[in-house]
């Protein structure tokens, strides 16, 4: 047998490269760009849609967040009604015509005695006789007199306290003006407002359980902040809010059967100081004592200071309790800043958005805190391996 020789097969081997990972070619998809301009697309018209949204609603924020507050305060009546078989819909409107005779009612009232008697006190103390015959008459009454000349001349008491009470009534005669002058403005916010309370005591538990689906919570950690939430707009004005305003009545009353000038405008001017953690209504109450002791009227000093002492200061401590419960007291300095700072920020809506932003913050760190004190439980309660 011959053999020939030996046949070369060539088989083509693919070229191998080496590539270093900058030098690594990158592959196009076609898709990508399109899904992120798509993205960014739907990303602005999200923003944009929020803006305008916004806007929609700026002009009745006030309107809905005092029906917001509102709607708290008055759920346990609600729910009272309820359980006595009573319609949703006749309840609700049961709820709202309270809310007009308890509060809206005498607040205009109120606003329009206050922007009268602002004026009044603005123009009494703008005016030099009278702080002339007040220096006289404190001046003239022995002892006492001797001692008002003395802190005069190093402070200029009398000064200081008339350019104070000019502030306060300029203050608060523009402001309570300007509100009554844009009586447009004024009506349509109670409309809205007692409107948006109807749907809101009405369809509570409805937006409660669309708003569970948007939170991204589990429910007991979306419970717990909605119940923080609730706590403090009760604590804050249910509770702060409504004593101050009985504290600053309790103290117009006096001033007016003491036949005091502008009583309507100084127990205003007691509830806003009352709100206030250090100070309160004795800042008004204590000077006019003085002022009538200084006078020689020992009688008239003795009933403010009586009254003042006996019946206004005690009323924080013994209704704040029965108002908001004592599981539901919150820090001083908390419920202050809330408030304080929430009027500064946003206007008359503050009263709410404050409260409900600190409401807010204090649920997140307290559900954070119990995520970090429940993870080493959690550890410990794990099953251990067994040892063979």
């Amino acid at each position: 047998m011959c053999v020939g020789p030996p046949v070369a097969t060539h088989i083509a081997m693919p070229v191998r490269h080496d590539y270093t990972a900058a030098e690594a070619p990158i592959p196009t998809v076609p898709g990508v760009r399109k899904t992120s301009l798509r993205t960014l697309l739907l990303g602005v018209g999200v923003l944009l849609l929020v803006y305008l949204s916004w806007r929609i609603v700026m002009p009745f924020l006030p309107a809905l967040c005092w029906a917001f507050a509102l709607a708290l305060i008055g759920d346990p009546i609600y729910v009272w009604m309820i359980r006595r078989r009573l319609p949703r819909n006749l309840a609700a409107l049961s709820i709202i015509i309270l809310t007009a005779i308890v509060v809206i009612a005498p607040t205009l009232a109120l606003a329009g005695a206050l922007a009268r008697e602002a004026s009044d006190v603005l123009s009494r103390v703008s005016g030099e006789a009278g702080a002339k015959n007040l220096r006289v008459a404190i001046e003239g009454n022995g002892p006492l007199g001797s001692v008002f000349r003395w802190l005069d001349s190093r402070y200029d008491l009398l000064t200081e306290a008339m350019q104070l009470a000019r502030s306060a009534a300029g203050w608060a005669s523009s402001t309570v003006s300007s509100l009554l002058t844009g009586s447009i403005w004024l009506l349509s916010q109670v409309a809205t407002t007692m409107f948006v309370l109807f749907y809101f005591l009405r369809d509570g538990e409805t937006i409660l359980e669309r708003l569970r689906a948007v939170v991204p919570l589990s429910n007991r950690e979306t419970n717990t902040l909605f119940t923080r939430i609730s706590q403090m707009i009760r604590v804050s004005l249910g509770g702060k809010l409504v004593v101050s305003a009985i504290q600053g009545t309790l103290g117009g009353f006096m001033f007016a059967w003491l036949d005091l000038p502008a009583p309507v405008f100084w127990g205003c001017v007691m509830a806003a100081l009352s709100v206030f953690p250090v100070i309160g209504a004795f800042v008004v109450w204590v000077p006019a004592a003085i002022v009538f002791a200084l006078q020689g009227d020992w009688r008239h000093a003795a009933i403010l200071t009586g009254w003042g002492v006996l019946i206004i200061h005690p009323v924080d401590n013994l209704l704040g309790p029965v108002l908001v419960g004592s599981t539901l007291r919150m820090h001083t300095l908390l419920t202050f800043f809330s408030v304080i700072g929430g009027l500064a920020a946003f206007g008359v809506s503050g009263v709410v958005l404050g409260p409900v932003t600190v409401a807010v913050v204090a649920g997140l760190v307290e559900l954070f805190e119990r995520s970090r004190s429940a993870a080493p439980g959690q550890e410990a309660d794990s099953p251990q391996p067994s040892r063979s």
